[in-house]
C-alpha cells in the first residue's frame, strides 16, 4: 500500500457509525434447534463505529441465559483482546481473557468485522475457532459460535455460525495448513438463530495497563503468548493515535523539503 493510504481508509472508516442504522440479520437456514443469541445494539453499533472497511477487527463475546429460558444466550460483553489482521483473519493471544466481570458470564464466541459478505464461514474462521476450542476448556464447541459483520454497501450484515464436530476436527487438524487447507465442506457448520435487542445493554472490556487493543500499526509488538490484564471500558476508535504512535515519531522526526512539496494524493480536479 501507499505512504497515504492509510489516510484514506481513516477517512472512510469515519463514516462507519452511520451504517448502525441499517444492521440486517442473516435469518436463512438457520437451525431451527440449539440457543438463540441475541446481541444487545448498543454494544454493536460501538463495535462497527470503531472498526476497518478492511482489516477485521474482533472480539470475545461473554454472556448468559436468563432464569426462564436456558436455550437463549443473551450476550452482555464484547472482550476487545489485544490484535492484528488483514481482511481475511485475525490474530490474538493464546491467553483466554480473565476477569471477576466475567467470572459470572459463559464465553459465547467471537464476533468479528470482514469487508465483504461471505456465503459461507470462512475457513480461517473455522481454524481459529478450533484452536480457541482445543486451548481452552472453559469454551464449549455447542454454546460458542462465530458471529460475522460483513460491511456491505451502506449497510452491514449479521451472519452467526456453529461448527460441527466434523468441522471442528477439520480445524484443529489443519492448524498451520495455509490459507486455503483441502478438504473444507458446508457441513463443517451450521447457521444458528441470533437476534438483535435494545432492551438490555452491554459493555466491553479492553486491554489494561495502557495496552493498546488494535496492533495493526506496530505488529512486531504483539505476541501470542502475551499476557493481558483487562478493565471495564470503551474500546477507542481502529485509527485512535494512541494506536499508531510511530506516525506521530515520523512527523516530529521532520521530512525532507523535497517530499513536504509533493502531494499525498493527486488533484483528480486538476
Amino acid at each position: 500500500s501507499s505512504r497515504t493510504d492509510w489516510r484514506v481508509r481513516a477517512l472512510a472508516a469515519c463514516n462507519l457509525h452511520l451504517r448502525v442504522n441499517h444492521i440486517y440479520v442473516n435469518s436463512e437456514d438457520v437451525r431451527e434447534t440449539g440457543f438463540t443469541y441475541v446481541l444487545p445494539k448498543n454494544v454493536l453499533k460501538k463495535f462497527i463505529a470503531i472498526a476497518d472497511l478492511r482489516t477485521q477487527v474482533c472480539g470475545y463475546l461473554y454472556g448468559l441465559s436468563p432464569e426462564d429460558n436456558p436455550q437463549v444466550k443473551e450476550v452482555h460483553c464484547i472482550v476487545m483482546v489485544p490484535q492484528w489482521g488483514n481482511h481475511q483473519q485475525v490474530h490474538t493471544p493464546s491467553d483466554i481473557p480473565e476477569h471477576a466481570y466475567l467470572e459470572d458470564l459463559e464465553p459465547l464466541g467471537w464476533l468479528h468485522t470482514q469487508p465483504n459478505e461471505a456465503p459461507q464461514l470462512p475457513p480461517q474462521d473455522v481454524l481459529m475457532h478450533s484452536r480457541i476450542l482445543e486451548g481452552s476448556r472453559a469454551w464449549d464447541g455447542e454454546r460458542c459460535i462465530v458471529a460475522t459483520c460483513s460491511f456491505t454497501p451502506g449497510s452491514v450484515s449479521l451472519t452467526a455460525y456453529k461448527l460441527t464436530p466434523a468441522g471442528y476436527e477439520w480445524g484443529r487438524q489443519n492448524q498451520g495448513a495455509g490459507a486455503n487447507p483441502a478438504g473444507y465442506a458446508p457441513s463443517h457448520y451450521e447457521r444458528v438463530q441470533l437476534l438483535l435487542s435494545d432492551r438490555f445493554h452491554g459493555f466491553f472490556m479492553v486491554p489494561d495497563q495502557g495496552i493498546p487493543w488494535n496492533y495493526n500499526f506496530m505488529g512486531v509488538k504483539h505476541s501470542p503468548s502475551m499476557k493481558v490484564e483487562y478493565m471495564l471500558g470503551n474500546p477507542k476508535e481502529f485509527y485512535h493515535p494512541d494506536h499508531r504512535p510511530t506516525h506521530f515519531l515520523e512527523f516530529a522526526g521532520g521530512e525532507d523539503r523535497a517530499s513536504l512539496a509533493v502531494a499525498d494524493v493527486e488533484d483528480p480536479f486538476a
